[in-house]
């Protein structure tokens, strides 16, 4: 308990499964936790059941520049200073050889959308107010998609979080030395109510990556100024 106090953390995408997980768990160490999404009331839903004294909601649109600027302006006039983003942006939609090229294109735009732009957004506006500030961490949750082909049914899904994954690792390329860490967490199917149709047995959700699993990592490496670049969370569920 208490790992993070005092520290200021802004989870994008935490209205969903893996963010909300998130937000639990750094609130349960002590962090202030901003909660950015678009949808404002399960962001203030999940606000109240944490408590009011370190939460602030702030709906957002992540693939807009200045609606997420605004974000960091209403979390330093509330919490003075931000350690951290975390960005749990992304859907996923199965893609395959056997859809139409229509479909394919439809569902590339689709993902391209709603994971590299709030990625590469998110984490440009980031580290414009983290090279003020002198320090901060951005991280970045990812897919395992990102980095194996041979996983069937990705093939609009998986290129969008490579796009992510290699302007992750460019991000941290050009900031190294300017206190800015950047990490790409890559995990495995994880335990969500999203995948509840595809996570269907107890044993499946139990073999599945755990949110709280990834959120602890974070809690340890937090002020870990050599952290990884890339973080892989593997399962052993058979879907």
């Amino acid at each position: 308990m208490d790992k993070l106090k005092n520290k200021t953390i802004i989870v994008v995408g935490a209205s969903g499964g893996i963010g909300s997980a998130l937000s639990r768990v750094f609130y349960g160490e002590g962090a202030n936790v901003v909660l950015s999404a678009r949808t404002e009331d399960k962001l203030v839903a999940l606000a109240k059941t944490l408590g009011d004294d370190r939460t602030l909601v702030v709906p957002a649109d992540a693939t807009n520049i200045d609606s997420i600027r605004s974000v960091f302006k209403i979390a330093v006039n509330k919490f003075k200073h931000i350690d951290a983003v975390i960005i749990t942006a992304g859907t996923w939609d199965r893609l395959s050889h056997e859809n139409t090229c229509e479909e394919a294109v439809e569902k590339l735009d689709k993902h391209y959308k709603a994971i590299l732009t709030p990625t590469f957004v998110v984490s440009f506006v980031a580290q414009e107010f983290f090279k003020n500030q002198g320090f901060g961490l951005i991280a970045n949750i990812s897919s395992h998609a990102a980095i194996r082909p041979e996983l069937p049914g990705n093939l609009s899904y998986g290129p969008a979080k490579a796009a992510a994954r290699h302007f992750m690792l460019a991000l941290r390329s050009e900031l190294k030395g300017t206190g800015i860490r950047v990490t790409d967490i890559q995990p495995a199917i994880v335990n969500t109510p999203d995948n509840s149709s595809m996570l269907n047995t107890d044993e499946k959700r139990k073999q599945a990556v755990q949110p709280e699993t990834i959120a602890q990592w974070i809690v340890e490496n937090f002020d870990n100024k050599d952290i990884s670049a890339e973080k892989l969370f593997d399962s052993n569920v058979v879907l």
